[in-house]
Parts: structure tokens; C-alpha cells; sequence
């Protein structure tokens, strides 16, 4: 097949939410580059689809103006059968994903070296007032001699745009925005340097600090928790606990990370005697600790939390222990959210005084992870997925993604949509729900009549939280079921219009009755 009459496309290279990317030969310059198709979401309407188009081909153009070695080099950007189709640099590498995925946790040196690159790549795009708004592991190609190539320059504002705005389509993956950008504040530069400090963490850690069973939970923990504290970045922790500071006006800076990165890739501990730290007052009955000495700054009232000035020699251990602190204290306050989030809707299934979907019997054994729903509820069209930890019964029409920890099931025809997210996260399930809908009015447009409801499902306590939200292609109702078995944990999120919520049982009883833990 050929785009732009000069284009020749050899091969699918990916494929991913936003579009898929191709090998192409450039027939006129006799070089092989890579294009991405750029496919908008199916539920646009013709006017805002025509708007996105426009708009990934501005952004695009405005991608093409950026020259650094650290990002892939936009070269055009065409128009062909109705759709944007961007030309850039070919970069026969694989993505820090994969090395992560066949690796496990990178050394904090390796990944600090890395990073610099990465950071002086964003400098250089800030510089020339473009924004990434999607950093993470799979946008970030390792080249030979582990030289950090950014890819999706230009196309991430596109979907950065569309992440939570009125069309209520979470596009991308969530585990790696900002607090300001979920709550869909303005998001500036400092946006994508908390993004980076994701990805550092993630490459270090082996996975992201946020990530958790869906993207609900995902943006709840973005938006209420601190990042766990990490195990494995040693001289890397100062830049981690700088650049994942929920305020962006104490946030690291890039000079800042710079500096402490290039420490760490030479192999020298950082000296951060003039990094400054948000300490929040010790937990009760904390356990004891190694001593420190910690002095701290008198400062006038002002918006910002209490600093503290850290001794070069004790940094490391130090920074690892305020930003432990906060995250303890960040998961003790998630314990204390209202039973009740707001006013029940009767018109959901599973409302009290309606049967519970996919309820398990009494019988169920959690050992055995498998449901007992009716043989004739099953129906005939429905087929047996099977993924790893688990299988699920869905329409054999319906389309399957992955992305991260996240497996999708969709009909573009109706809108419906199913994911299975198998991020771990501990706790009651209920007080997971709770945490959940508590964070979710400042994301997700019109957020209303939720309810969360104990159930028991394979035979261990779970918890569906049900709300209605708004998006561009009318009101949408969720059942999103949290359990854990055998010691994994698992979210079912079902999403369909309202219109057909009624029917909504005739799905939900199939696929949890048809949900296998393996």
C-alpha cells in the first residue's frame, strides 16, 4: 500500500490506542521511516472529529520544528484517506518497556544515564513550547549503546488533550500522568517532568508508582496517594521524591535533575545538601529508625508544606524516609473515606433491593476462583477469552487490546466496553471502591448516583462501585467489581450507555459467571 504517493508501507511496527505504527520506504528520498496512522476514537462526533484531525496535524507540524537527539525526528505529516498520517524518524529499537518487561528493575545508574538524556529532550521541546504530555516506559526507545530516543512528540498532545476532557475516553495510560493533568488543571512543562519521574521510577522499580487494577483506581491513587517508597533507585531516590512532588510549584526542577542525574550515571552519590524536602509529621506509633539529624526551616504561613534542609552524608537515607512517610500516611487516609459517596441509584442493577449480578453461592470455594452462575445464562454468541492469570467469557464480536496490566474488550458498534485490570492493591475491597469514587468527581465529567455495595464473589468479600458519568456521546453507566483471590487482586469494569443500562444484566451475569481465575 502506498500513502502520499511516495510512501510504501512494508510492515506493521505496533499498534496501540491512538493508531498503529508502520515501516515505510520513502520512495523519493530512498530511506525507510516509520509512520503512524493516526485513528481518533470511533465515538467522536463529525464536527469534534474534524477538530482532533486538524489539530494532530498542527501539533505535528509543530513536532516536525524540533531537532534533538533525544526525540525521534518528525520529517511530514500527510493527509491520506481521510486521516493524519505522521512521518518520522525510523529508530530500530526497543522501547524501555520491553526492557523492563524481559529485564526486570534496571541498575540506578544505567537508568539515571538514560533519564538525563530523556530530561535534555524535554528541555529542548519546552524550550521551543512543546509539550509531551505522554512520557512513560513504552514512548521511550533504547537505541544501541543505550542512547533514549522520546517517540510520540506532537501525537501525545492529541491524546493528552483527549485524556479527561468532555469526552469522558481515557486515552494513553494513566499510570504515568500528573496530578494536575487528572484533574484536568492546567498542566505546563512541570506536567511532563512528574512524568518522567514515573518513568524513572517504573525503570528502577520495575513498575509504575501509581498503577493499579484499572484506570479509575489508577487516577484515584495519582490523585490521593504518595508513590510507595522504592526499593531499588539508592542514589536515584532524591530525584524520584523531587520530580514526583504532587504540587507542580514544588516540584523539581529540570536544572535541578539534571544536575543529580549526572551525579548518579558517574556513579557518585548526589550531594543534595540544598535540596529541600516536604516532611509530614511523623505517623503514630511509628517504628523506630536510625537517627538523623533534621533542622528545620522557620517559614512565614504560605501554601507550601514544612521544608527541611538535608545533610549531604544522611541525604539518600533521608529522602527515602520522608517520602516513606508520606506514602504511609497517604494510604492511612484512604482508610478514612465515607461509606456512602453519594445518593443511591435505584434504576442500577445490584441496588438493594435488586439481585446482585454474578453473586456467587455460599458454596463457592475461593481456592477453586471460578463462579457459579446459571448454565443458560451463558449465551451462544459469547466465546472464551483466555489471558494469563485468568479467563473471560465476552460477545465473539468484540475486539481485545492490552495495555500495561489492562486487558479491553469493546463493541465500537454499541460503546460497550469491558477490562479486566490486574494491577495489585491491598486492602478491603470496599474501602478500594470507596478510595475509588471519593477521587472520581474530579476526573470524570458529571460524576453522580454512586453507589458502593459488598457482594461476595468466588466466594470471597468484593465490592461493585456503580456510577453515571457524562461523555460527548451521552450519559454512561459502570459497574466496576474490586475482589482479590489467592492472594491476586482483579477489578471488572463494565461500561455501557445508559439508554441500555437496563439490560445491563444480561452482560454482567455471563461475565462474571464466566470469569476463571487460572
Amino acid at each position: 500500500m502506498r500513502v502520499g504517493d511516495r510512501y510504501e508501507l512494508l510492515g506493521r511496527l505496533g499498534q496501540g490506542g491512538m493508531g498503529t505504527v508502520w515501516r515505510a520506504h520513502d520512495e523519493l528520498l530512498r530511506r525507510d521511516v516509520a509512520i503512524k496512522e493516526v485513528l481518533l476514537p470511533p465515538e467522536l462526533g463529525e464536527a469534534e472529529r474534524a477538530e482532533r484531525h486538524a489539530r494532530t496535524i498542527r501539533e505535528a507540524r509543530s513536532a516536525a520544528r524540533l531537532s534533538t537527539p533525544g526525540a525521534v525526528t518528525v520529517h511530514d505529516v500527510i493527509e491520506h484517506e481521510g486521516r493524519p498520517w505522521i512521518v518520522m524518524e525510523l529508530v530500530a529499537a526497543p522501547s524501555l518497556q520491553s526492557l523492563i518487561d524481559a529485564e526486570g528493575p534496571l541498575p540506578p545508574q544505567r537508568v539515571a544515564a538514560l533519564g538525563r538524556q530523556m530530561l535534555a529532550a524535554l528541555r529542548a521541546a519546552h524550550a521551543a513550547g512543546i509539550l509531551h504530555r505522554d512520557i512513560k516506559p513504552s514512548n521511550v526507545l533504547v537505541a544501541d549503546g543505550d542512547r533514549a530516543v522520546i517517540t510520540d512528540f506532537g501525537i501525545a498532545a492529541l491524546e493528552g488533550d483527549a485524556t479527561l476532557t468532555g469526552t469522558g475516553v481515557l486515552m494513553g495510560s494513566p499510570a504515568y500522568i500528573a496530578p494536575e493533568r487528572a484533574r484536568d488543571a492546567h498542566a505546563g512543562p512541570a506536567a511532563d517532568l512528574w512524568s518522567l519521574g514515573a518513568t524513572l521510577y517504573a525503570a528502577v522499580e520495575g513498575r509504575s508508582p501509581f498503577a493499579r487494577s484499572g484506570p479509575v483506581s489508577t487516577l484515584a491513587a495519582i490523585l490521593a496517594e504518595e508513590a510507595p517508597p522504592p526499593r531499588n533507585a539508592g542514589p536515584l531516590a532524591p530525584v524520584l521524591a523531587g520530580l514526583l512532588r504532587r504540587d507542580p510549584a514544588d516540584r523539581m526542577l529540570a536544572a535541578e535533575a539534571d544536575r543529580l542525574l549526572s551525579a548518579v550515571a558517574e556513579g557518585t552519590h548526589p550531594d543534595v545538601a540544598a535540596l529541600t524536602l516536604p516532611v509530614p509529621a511523623p505517623p503514630p506509633a511509628a517504628p523506630a529508625a536510625a537517627t538523623v539529624a533534621v533542622a528545620t526551616v522557620a517559614t512565614a504561613p504560605s501554601r507550601r508544606p514544612a521544608m527541611v534542609a538535608v545533610a549531604g552524608a544522611l541525604a539518600g537515607a533521608l529522602v527515602v524516609a520522608a517520602f516513606g512517610a508520606v506514602w504511609w500516611l497517604g494510604r492511612r487516609s484512604g482508610t478514612n473515606v465515607p461509606a456512602a459517596t453519594s445518593s443511591v441509584a435505584t434504576s442500577l442493577p445490584g441496588s438493594p433491593g435488586t439481585a446482585e449480578p454474578g453473586g456467587s453461592s455460599p458454596e463457592a470455594s475461593p481456592a477453586a476462583g471460578r463462579s457459579t452462575a446459571v448454565a443458560d445464562a451463558f449465551p451462544r454468541d459469547w466465546t472464551t477469552r483466555s489471558e494469563s492469570g485468568f479467563s473471560v467469557s465476552v460477545p465473539a464480536s468484540w475486539s481485545r487490546r492490552a495495555d500495561g496490566e489492562n486487558v479491553f474488550y469493546e463493541d465500537s458498534s454499541t460503546r460497550f466496553v469491558l477490562q479486566i485490570g490486574t494491577t495489585y492493591w491491598d486492602g478491603d475491597p470496599q474501602v478500594q471502591a470507596q478510595t475509588v469514587s471519593a477521587a472520581l468527581p474530579r476526573s470524570f465529567s458529571g460524576y453522580r448516583e454512586a453507589t458502593v455495595t459488598p457482594v461476595t464473589y468466588l466466594g470471597v468479600p468484593a465490592a461493585d462501585l456503580r456510577f453515571a458519568y457524562d461523555r460527548s456521546t451521552g450519559t454512561s453507566r459502570v459497574n466496576d467489581r474490586f475482589f482479590r483471590v489467592g492472594g491476586r487482586a482483579f477489578a471488572i469494569y463494565f461500561r455501557m450507555p445508559a439508554d441500555q443500562w437496563p439490560d445491563a444484566q444480561r452482560y454482567l451475569d455471563p461475565i462474571f459467571g464466566g470469569f476463571h481465575v487460572s
